[in-house]
């Protein structure tokens, strides 16, 4: 088994139509196949492959081996098409659609021995691939996927992630045969590898980087109007602990639950399609999905995990099981829940309207042409 697992979308017809859109270009549209067999990845790179004794041209930008062949990445421009070996094959390099979120990401398989991770990018938003490094080198006991390549694509507002594929299942897929003390035992080691990256510490609310975090049950929660916000998540901060606690007691009716001055880094989508076990499920692989780490405070690591219940749940009956399993393990490693006291917060404040012409026109200008869209939002 490899990772990641696909999911359907379920497209919206007819009604629903008229409140849909997609991003310009779609995410699963970010790579495409050229007539010598080469694969166009966004604007500027192309992915080839050749026999492993071929020599290379000397301008690629990276390089892996894939059974007998050697897949590479050469720069591409509108003046300089790239070169290629003479004996290029002329099969086209295996490329395929694993994973789909909307109309701004996508993951696709490259080969057998790579994965590309495609996701909306903008300004100021942090790199994963600047965290999966920095996680690498500060705290090396943790497993991490593998970086082959990373770069930023700001013609059609993506970002392109190249890591190595990893043989591995899912927790979700291998939870059914797995034994309770299998199961618990993954929950403890995620917990071990969270108190380990949890020893980072900072003393304001930002990424590793320094930029604002993308963490929307952190933030004041808005209605809004146009997709741009989901393409492009708010951020909130660079924050110290002082203003950020000002601020969640400007949003709300409720106080905001207790934490010190200290910021801990943390990983908090550590959900069942991001566990990577081995195919026995007797331990754990990798912990996949760095997009969103960020310095945030203590008693969110052990809360968010009943908090997002989407983005922890199974997809089987006991649907939590996953996410109380793993809040045990993080309590044994000091990690207080504040539950009750973040819903309180967040389910009492005021959810003003967020559109605002800025992220109209932002929105008009990576819309897909000829999708209907939703009507802009006008104050009276």
């Amino acid at each position: 088994m490899f990772w990641y697992v696909f999911r359907s979308i379920q497209r919206p017809t007819g009604a629903f139509l008229t409140a849909y859109s997609e991003m310009d270009p779609r995410g699963v549209e970010s790579i495409s196949t050229s007539d010598s067999g080469a694969l166009n990845i966004g604007t500027s790179v192309v992915c080839a492959s050749a026999r492993a004794c071929v020599t290379l041209p000397p301008d690629i930008l990276a390089s892996w081996q894939d059974g007998e062949n050697v897949i590479y990445l050469l720069p591409k421009t509108e003046h300089t098409p790239p070169v290629l070996p003479h004996d290029y094959p002329q099969e086209k390099l295996e490329h395929h659609l694993i994973y789909e979120a909307g109309s701004a990401n996508a993951v696709w398989t490259i080969g057998n021995e790579a994965v590309c991770k495609v996701q909306a990018w903008k300004k100021n938003y942090q790199s994963e691939s600047e965290t999966i490094a920095f996680v690498r080198e500060q705290a090396p006991t943790i497993p991490v996927p593998e970086v082959i390549y990373s770069w930023i694509d700001p013609s059609i507002n993506r970002s392109f992630l190249i890591m190595r594929r990893i043989k591995a299942r899912t927790l979700e897929s291998a939870w059914p045969q797995m034994t309770h003390q299998q199961r618990l035992n993954v929950a403890r080691e995620v917990a071990a590898h969270t108190a380990t990256l949890a020893r980072i510490t900072c003393g304001r609310l930002q990424t590793i980087s320094g930029y604002g975090i993308r963490t929307p049950r952190l933030m004041q929660s808005y209605n809004h109007h146009s997709p741009i916000h989901n393409w492009f998540p708010r951020t909130i901060g660079p924050l110290s602990a002082t203003e950020y606690r000002e601020y969640m007691r400007s949003t709300s009716s409720a106080p905001p639950p207790q934490f010190d001055d200290t910021m801990v880094l943390f990983h908090d989508d550590q959900g069942p399609t991001n566990i990577l076990v081995s195919d026995s499920g007797d331990k754990l692989v990798a912990v996949i999905d760095w997009a969103n780490v960020a310095y945030v405070p203590r008693f969110w690591v052990a809360t968010v995990p009943i908090a997002n219940t989407g983005g922890f749940s199974l997809f089987e009956n006991g649907r939590d099981a996953w996410a109380r399993m793993l809040v045990a393990a993080l309590k044994a490693h000091e990690f207080d829940e504040q539950l009750q006291e973040w819903k309180k917060w967040y389910d009492q404040q005021p959810k003003p309207e967020y559109d605002t012409e800025k992220d109209l026109l932002e929105w008009s200008k990576v819309q897909r042409r000829g999708i209907p869209g939703p009507k802009p939002f006008l104050k009276e």
